[in-house]
């Protein structure tokens, strides 16, 4: 008896290992998207929306493809594929599109920004700082602001911001808050 029980124990350990699960593959960085050349390089429609500010791509993914990327499936029953990809898009490129709308993106620093559409007013005067281009780590360093102004990095990311040198906004301006990466603001 105690015999039987050595080996089912045994078993249950060996039966344990062996079921053990296998970890996921690590997943792919999503592919975004973000001019109209990079979507017809892939094969993709660049469709600009009549009643909205934003434009997308439609690619030639199939639907594993499609959430393997990063992008959006819509299911269609009348397409071959069954549906149709929609590639992901940069904040910077969606903010773009915004402002060269006529729009607002913000708030500033926000970790879930938006289009504030026909929201572009006159502008004011120009006023030159005298802390231009002077390093910083936030924006209570510089008396326009505090921004980054190198290659695109991820929100949170460590950078070297430089201070503004006018109170003009014009284009996207990444902010820098304790030398940190924490988003863009866009105007036109």
């Amino acid at each position: 008896m105690h015999r039987l029980v050595l080996i089912l124990v045994a078993w249950l350990l060996t039966a344990a290992a062996i079921a053990q699960p296998v970890a996921p593959a690590p997943a792919a960085p999503p592919v975004t998207v973000d001019t109209r050349a990079e979507c017809l390089a892939l094969g993709g429609a660049w469709l600009a929306s009549r009643q909205s500010w934003m434009a997308v791509c439609q690619v030639p993914w199939g639907r594993d493809d499609c959430f393997h990327l990063g992008g959006g499936w819509t299911p269609n029953s009348a397409i071959s594929a069954g549906g149709f990809c929609t590639a992901q898009i940069s904040e910077r490129a969606t903010a773009r599109q915004c402002t060269d709308s006529g729009g607002t993106w913000g708030p500033p620093g926000s970790t879930m920004p938006y289009c504030q559409p026909n929201t572009v007013r006159a502008k004011p005067p120009v006023k030159k700082a005298s802390d231009a281009n002077r390093a910083c780590d936030g924006q209570a360093d510089c008396i326009y602001g505090c921004i980054y102004k190198g290659p695109p990095v991820v929100i949170g990311a460590r950078v070297q911001g430089v201070c503004r040198a006018t109170n003009q906004v014009e284009g996207c301006d990444a902010m820098v808050e304790s030398a940190r990466y924490v988003g863009s603001i866009c105007k036109r």
